[in-house]
């Protein structure tokens, strides 16, 4: 059985709770627009806007119960609202399954108790509270953390048991390549519609209508708590994983896949109660559909992928002109050129063509394939998305 995204976990026993509790829980976890519930109970306790932030966020703190769990890192300027976005995500996580800390070191973390990070979510108020992200760093990538150290004269040795889900916010934009390569980074909206809209509810808070809504508070919560405790700890396989097909040209490829590939499962493991539970010998198994790979598909271009608008206006004109230029039907669908082609086409001066093409090639739409004749070859990786204004993945298809 191939692409296993979480196994070798004995399934725990169904945990014991009020049979209304129980059945509004199923309801939700069975609900064909669970997404959206979950999206309209953190306005509900009231965090405006920010609609895929919250369910990325929702997906990544479910995901602690998996082999590979999701990680986020909330990046903003200070007071945008980067630890409401948490907050509001640890309260609808079980208090048994969160450890929450301002800070924490590398040397603490590995004289934990064994179990004491397992399927938990590791919350830390501020980046700048981890001394050293080193011990993190590990725990994610092999899954637990060893130390030996020297009492006496015996070795002793200590081992922290992962996998755990990491959540961290910092108003840092130097992040560390390798901390960033395993965390999901999320920016929060800092435009003046969202504090626009942030103020109104802010003040909707002290009226009778947001006094009578704090009081559903409870509910919401305890739906969300019984909900994650009867999610069952299944192996996820992706029968569509070797279909998908992400573009060898870029680097960034080695990172993004393997994100991508885990979101998926970790959409369909929130989904689980809506699957077929499917056997291989003892192991159980539900399996991700083509709707996780829409949702994981239309989350990651938020987060992972790009913008139109991110270009300037000339470097954008490029695009277009290059994206009309080279045909998307040809037969070889490699897509190269020559900057004395793209001049021909144009009529660009070759120092502007010159500015506006590293523009393409820092966002990996445009990459050097080599020389060919002594003359450098370029590739056109875009293929017409985000002309609707959406973002869009670079690569994916």
């Amino acid at each position: 059985m191939n692409n296993l995204a979480y196994q070798d976990l004995e399934l725990e026993p169904i945990p014991m709770m009020p049979f209304e509790q129980r059945k509004e829980a199923e309801r939700f976890g069975k609900s064909e627009a669970i997404f959206e519930e979950i999206e309209d109970d953190y306005t509900k306790l009231g965090l405006i806007g920010e609609e895929h932030n919250k369910i990325l966020s929702y997906i990544a703190a479910v995901s602690r119960k998996m082999n590979t769990p999701l990680n986020i890192l909330v990046l903003s300027s200070s007071g945008a609202g980067k630890s409401a976005l948490q907050d509001k995500t640890i309260k609808l996580t079980p208090e048994e399954d969160v450890i929450r800390t301002s800070s924490i070191t590398d040397k603490a973390m590995f004289y934990m108790e064994s179990k004491a990070l397992k399927n938990k979510v590791l919350a830390i108020e501020e980046a700048c509270g981890v001394k050293d992200m080193y011990a993190i760093r590990t725990l994610i990538t092999e899954g637990h953390l060893t130390i030996e150290t020297v009492s006496g004269c015996k070795l002793r040795r200590n081992t922290v048991e992962g996998p755990v889900s990491v959540f961290q916010t910092t108003t840092n934009p130097d992040i560390n390549p390798e901390t960033k390569s395993r965390f999901f980074i999320l920016g929060v909206d800092e435009s003046r519609t969202q504090t626009q809209k942030i103020l109104s509810s802010q003040r909707k808070a002290h009226t009778l209508e947001g006094i009578i809504q704090k009081a559903s508070h409870e509910n919401i919560l305890t739906k969300h708590h019984n909900f994650q405790r009867l999610l069952r700890n299944y192996a996820v396989v992706n029968p569509y994983a070797e279909s998908l097909f992400y573009g060898d040209d870029r680097l960034q490829a080695r990172r993004d896949q393997p994100k991508f590939l885990n979101l998926c499962c970790a959409v369909a493991f929130l989904n689980q109660m809506k699957k077929e539970v499917k056997y291989h010998g003892e192991l159980e198994y539900i399996e991700v559909d083509i709707e996780d790979i829409q949702m994981a598909t239309e989350l990651a271009s938020e987060i992972l992928g790009m913008s139109l608008d991110d270009l300037s206006l000339p470097a954008r004109d490029l695009l277009m002109q290059l994206d009309e230029m080279l045909p998307r039907n040809k037969a070889r669908f490699d897509r190269t050129f020559t900057r004395r082609e793209v001049m021909e086409h144009t009529g660009w001066a070759k120092t502007r063509l010159h500015i506006h093409l590293q523009e393409l090639l820092d966002y990996e739409l445009v990459v050097k394939t080599g020389k060919r004749n002594c003359v450098e070859q370029y590739k056109l990786i875009y293929n017409g998305e985000g002309k609707n204004g959406k973002k869009f993945l670079i690569g994916l298809m």
